[in-house]
């Protein structure tokens, strides 16, 4: 009959997609390896015109997100590969120059320490004009010794050791605040000496900065105690002197301090003496005054 072949083969190509009945010789499934369905002329049938079964298990690997042409797709979606997004060298420069480094920083540091230091320096050694008696920066009255011992003139000790020989030690030193130099000299054993003098000088760079220093010596000369006693009127000697004794009623070794400002040095004059001796503050005043003139007198001369 006309008409039977194509209902035939439709049923046919039906059943080659449906699942295998019960009892029936099981058949490969459709996948990769399986023949696609193939029209009457042996061309391969569309998806469209395949059967349902044919399309529901059809091979979607190779459709429009499998082929590669995902990366187009989405780039017309406005995304944009890695390998494209990469950064132009004028973007890396930017980049790195918004990084503050901290040498600038340091370099500014040093510079501000430096100009601090250098004012500082400054001020401390500035000519304020001050000077206006005696020495200056190149003309001083005085100057360092190095045998402090050799401008000591003793004699007036003389009546009060009994004809003991002195034993001397001399120092000398350039210090932060000037050259300190120092004289001591022991009538006698340490123990039970009859006479000790120490005669101890700085010098400066100038009148006022010694006038200064005197003041800070004497500052306190007159609170150490009941035992020593302010000698008032100051013996007269140098632009500036005071001086402090102690005479034991009890008796005991007396003792007193002579602090003399005479231009650019500071002078401090310390006399102990036995109770032999027998000397009051008069004398003991009358003494280290002695002394101390003469001590300046050949200094001045040396220098």
């Amino acid at each position: 009959m006309t008409g039977a072949t194509p209902r035939a083969e439709r049923q046919d190509q039906r059943g080659a997609g449906s699942p295998p009945r019960a009892g029936s010789p099981s058949q490969p499934p459709q996948g990769a390896g399986a023949p696609q369905a193939q029209g009457p002329g042996g061309e391969p049938l569309s998806r469209k015109d395949q059967p349902f079964e044919e399309t529901a298990f059809a091979d979607e690997s190779r459709g429009e997100w499998g082929g590669g042409s995902e990366t187009t797709t989405i780039g017309r979606l406005g995304y944009m590969p890695k390998e494209p997004r990469r950064r132009s060298d004028f973007q890396k420069v930017r980049s790195r120059a918004r990084k503050s480094s901290p040498i600038p920083k340091i370099i500014g540091g040093v510079v501000a320490l430096a100009l601090v230091g250098g004012g500082v320096w400054w001020f401390m050694n500035r000519d304020d004009g001050s000077e206006t008696t005696g020495g200056t920066e190149t003309n001083l009255t005085f100057e360092g010794s190095g045998e402090p011992c050799s401008l000591v003139d003793a004699g007036p000790l003389e009546s009060v050791v009994n004809g003991a020989e002195p034993t001397a030690v001399g120092d000398a030193e350039d210090k932060s605040r000037g050259w300190v130099q120092t004289c001591s000299m022991t009538y006698g054993e340490a123990e039970r000496a009859t006479a000790l003098l120490e005669v101890e000088s700085t010098v400066f760079d100038s009148d006022a900065k010694a006038s200064v220093n005197f003041e800070l010596g004497t500052s306190d000369i007159g609170e150490l105690g009941e035992a020593w006693t302010l000698v008032e009127p100051a013996p007269g000697i140098g632009d500036q002197s005071a001086a402090v004794s102690r005479v034991p009623e009890d008796g005991g070794t007396s003792n007193f301090h002579l602090h003399v400002q005479d231009d650019n040095t500071y002078t401090v004059v310390r006399l102990s003496v036995a109770e032999d001796a027998g000397m009051d503050q008069q004398g003991l005043t009358d003494l280290a005054l002695a002394i101390a003139n003469g001590y300046l007198a050949n200094w001045r001369d040396a220098s």
